[in-house]
């Protein structure tokens, strides 16, 4: 109902905006930018940043940032693999500590999930979710994907962290398995859902990201055509509802730009409440409801409306747009 009343779409969607703009509901934290692998679909190749852990100062700097503020939700990860991070697990306890509302989330291909760490993250309940890529039911295949990785370690680690928390009795954190859909995998997705379904809490099945078109296009099926002909008819949601924070504390536009092309600050400087109300910011997201995405060199390719494109938020944005015309 009201998507088709002019007055409520506007009513809800300056709700949204309103309450985006206050704080930062997600918080991705690149603890590390180092990671164990050179997947096939990943442009660290084209990566000029540095690589560097985050260190402790910039760290605990973000978390006094967030205290007593409507965040959400913390992905302690970003560009790069987070059990990469020597200090990760101590990370994940100062989060636990001073920010006990907020849901702490990591994903990684596990290869460095060592049973220490696992047993960790389980006996000091870490984790709110823990999320494993594993693009390929096949040695083979997945080998072929994540370049560097052993799948059979991946698999053991895994498993082990499953069989762990299944005997402490614990539902926390959740699980979950992710595989990207694309021409190399796409012939094993049914098996991979079938396996791991009955193994993990969530099984996701994710279509392909360009890295703001930066990479060998690898869809298929629909996301293919979505992919090559479609584009943002809407203000993107990233800008809005997610900060990024880069290993050296600069805060970027979006988590696709993986070269931080699009500075917004640093938190070493400012505080996250100051970079998310500032000028830059405000810049970018009003050129975004322009619709000028030409004009941001990061923008300027980007696939990512093929995940956002069924949100409510795409809704909205379209039916007021259509009618300012």
């Amino acid at each position: 109902m009201i998507h088709k009343i002019p007055i409520l779409r506007n009513i809800a969607l300056n709700h949204m905006i309103k309450k985006y703009e206050a704080f930062p509901e997600l918080l991705s934290i690149e603890v590390t930018n180092a990671c164990n692998s050179k997947c096939i679909m990943c442009p660290r190749a084209n990566l000029t940043r540095k690589i560097r852990h985050m260190s402790a100062d910039i760290f605990n700097k973000i978390i006094e940032d967030c205290r007593r503020m409507p965040l959400k939700k913390i992905n302690l990860f970003w560009f790069g693999d987070p059990l990469c991070a020597p200090s990760i697990i101590d990370y994940m306890r100062r989060i636990r500590t001073a920010l006990p509302g907020v849901k702490l989330y990591i994903s990684t291909n596990a290869e460095l999930l060592t049973p220490e760490r696992t047993d960790a993250i389980l006996s000091e309940k870490l984790l709110d979710v823990i999320n494993f890529d594993i693009d390929g039911m096949e040695k083979n295949t997945y080998e072929k994907i994540r370049i560097g990785v052993d799948f059979d370690r991946v698999i053991e680690n895994v498993e082990y962290f499953m069989s762990a928390r299944k005997k402490l009795g614990l539902k926390s954190p959740q699980t979950r398995v992710t595989i990207i859909k694309m021409d190399l995998t796409a012939g094993e997705i049914d098996r991979f859902v079938a396996k791991w379904s009955k193994i993990a809490d969530k099984t996701d099945v994710n279509d392909y990201n360009t890295w703001l078109g930066t990479q060998k296009e690898r869809n298929v099926g629909d996301a293919l055509q979505r992919s090559e002909s479609g584009r943002f008819t809407y203000p993107c949601l990233h800008p809005w509802n997610e900060m990024v924070i880069a290993s050296d504390g600069n805060a970027g536009l979006c988590c696709l730009d993986y070269d931080l092309t699009a500075k917004l600050g640093n938190v070493r400087h400012e505080s996250i409440h100051e970079i998310w109300h500032g000028a830059e910011l405000k810049k970018f997201r009003n050129e975004i409801i322009k619709l000028n995405y030409s004009g941001i060199s990061c923008c300027s390719r980007c696939n990512a409306h093929i995940y956002q494109d069924n949100s409510t938020w795409a809704h909205l944005w379209r039916k007021r747009l259509r009618t300012a015309v």
